[in-house]
């Protein structure tokens, strides 16, 4: 009899910790990975090296919440679209980025797949597309989420290196805290400095650096505006990341220092490198639909860079 319940507890312990085995590697499943498909036969025909070059850059908020959003008719008048740009980086791509990639011709396609842990909801919806070899894949989540709304989706950073024509180019894309709320004034300067030290640990002085995204943020406007707003993160959170990363603001390089919009493009030459922006614009009429309906809820943005060797 002994020998029975003996036998009967190892069988299950032995079930218990199969379970908990199963348990364990599923939510470590579910921390993904960053997804990277790179087609190797379409980069060998650009030239190795070169002096100077130019390209383009989109980003663009594509509105694909895990529920709320429509994306297989959306995502297919997206995707052609894209293959004007050299570079695309995506914010609030939750779901069905395969098909938002499916017409895309860029050999390069990254997706930002990782959980910061195994309960989130979502993942951070960052995504790149390059046309240039790629170096390196990265990406980091942000230890402070902000309030309720955000903290369904990981936010975090993507980080594309490039090698353009033997130039360094890191190109990385946010998408930081939304809303008003205590916690979210507070993420958005801890979302900032996360930023902040990330490129710095990413690229080497001689690396050229592009930030993009969504950054629910702006920068000042004037002496005036900057004090007005010195305790506002919206504003004061966004001056902090570009002077602290000694980056430029392509719209206001084009247009002067006008623009309030929170889908921004900055940039910084590396060492030995001379960037700067040719032409900025943002909104289409080719992203909308035939009735007049925009494709996201947010303008996409585009810049026309000017990359060479100083």
């Amino acid at each position: 009899m002994a020998w029975c319940n003996t036998r009967r507890r190892w069988w299950a312990t032995a079930a218990l910790a199969v379970l908990i085995l199963l348990a364990a590697t599923g939510l470590w499943l579910r921390m993904g990975a960053i997804e990277v498909r790179v087609h190797e036969t379409s980069l060998q025909a650009l030239p190795a090296t070169a002096d100077t070059t130019e390209f383009t850059v989109l980003t663009y908020n594509v509105q694909a919440r895990p529920w709320f959003d429509e994306t297989q008719e959306k995502f297919r008048r997206m995707s052609p679209l894209l293959n004007r740009f050299d570079i695309c980086a995506f914010q609030e791509c939750f779901k069905d980025h395969h098909r938002l990639w499916e017409a895309a011709e860029h050999p390069v396609k990254i997706y930002h797949a990782t959980l910061k842990h195994p309960f989130e909801i979502t993942n951070s919806g960052l995504s790149i597309l390059g046309k240039f070899p790629l170096v390196k894949a990265d990406g980091m989540h942000f230890r402070d989420e902000g309030d309720f709304q955000n903290r369904p989706a990981c936010k975090g950073v993507l980080l594309a290196r490039f090698d353009v024509h033997g130039m360094p180019l890191d190109v990385y894309t946010t998408h930081i805290a939304a809303g008003k709320k205590a916690d979210s004034r507070r993420a958005k300067y801890a979302q900032g400095d996360d930023i902040i030290r990330y490129v710095r640990e990413q690229s080497p002085p001689d690396h050229s650096v592009i930030l993009l995204g969504d950054f629910n943020m702006r920068p000042s406007r004037g002496p005036e505006d900057k004090e007005q707003n010195k305790d506002n993160p919206k504003v004061a959170g966004f001056d902090r990341i570009a002077s602290s990363l000694e980056l430029r603001d392509a719209s206001d390089e084009i247009n002067g220092p006008t623009g309030t919009e929170i889908d921004r493009i900055l940039f910084r030459p590396g060492t030995g490198y001379a960037l700067r922006p040719l032409s900025w614009q943002h909104d289409d009429p080719a992203f909308y639909t035939p009735g007049g309906k925009p494709l996201s809820d947010h303008e996409p943005v585009f810049v026309k860079f000017h990359l060479s060797k100083s």
